[in-house]
């Protein structure tokens, strides 16, 4: 067992003055280290912040760990986790899922450093909580191909393997392109297929609907434009 902790900090989806997502626990653990591994800098510092961390910015250890970063320079990050307890922060939501902290995770788990999860906000998790879609199987693809034609096959691929394995399929969108999503999925799944639209969760304007393919092209078009947005598709009953 080793002497220090990585912790995976989970931070707030939405920007709110209230804490609606963090509980005491996590918050009174974060606020005992001074070594954090983050994403973005200038986010992370705004979120130690906002929980009145007691430890003033010029004694924090702070490291860069993003989709940029070279294995190399992530090894690095070893000589810190042997020193002392290091928390690891994504932009938004769970740290190390759809997110690269997850080869520090690694790194960790091989040098038998102790790992702990601490609770808080999970977009992908609530958006499949509130889908009422498949949650015992259900996979997370991320973002899909930009090219249209890619892309179009993705989608049916998708759907045909929610249809053989009983699954459900969570991906996303960058924010200005979700509508350019939503209108294709509308196009290519059949009417018959659920799809959930998951967007702003846990802001004031939180919107989450699942509805029929077929439902949702007599519906009014939800305004998605610019928005963080989860899309889950299901073929099952």
């Amino acid at each position: 067992m080793s002497k220090h902790t990585l912790y995976l900090i989970p931070t707030p989806i939405s920007k709110r003055k209230e804490n609606i997502s963090l509980p005491e626990h996590t918050l009174n653990i974060i606020k005992k280290i001074r070594c954090f591994v983050v994403e973005k800098p200038q986010t992370s510092q705004s979120f130690l912040q906002w929980i009145e961390h007691p430890t003033p910015p010029y004694e924090m250890t702070m490291r860069v760990l993003n989709k940029k970063t070279p294995d190399q320079e992530i090894y690095s990050f070893l000589k810190l986790l042997k020193e002392q307890d290091v928390g690891l922060m994504s932009e938004a939501g769970a740290p190390g899922v759809a997110d690269p902290g997850a080869k520090l995770v690694r790194l960790a788990h091989d040098n038998n450093i102790d790992v702990v999860p601490l609770v808080g906000p999970s977009s992908i998790l609530m958006a499949l909580m509130a889908s009422g879609m498949n949650g015992q199987s259900f996979t997370f693809h991320g973002y899909l191909s930009i090219n249209e034609g890619k892309r179009v096959r993705e989608i049916s691929e998708l759907e045909q393997e929610s249809s053989q394995k009983n699954r459900t399929q969570i991906f996303m969108e960058t924010p200005h392109r979700n509508e350019q999503l939503f209108d294709l999925l509308l196009k290519k799944l059949r009417p018959a297929t659920r799809l959930c639209v998951a967007s702003n969760i846990t802001q004031k304007d939180e919107f989450i609907q699942t509805k029929t393919v077929h439902h949702w092209n007599k519906s009014e078009k939800p305004d998605l434009q610019k928005k963080p947005c989860l899309f889950l598709i299901y073929t099952g009953n």
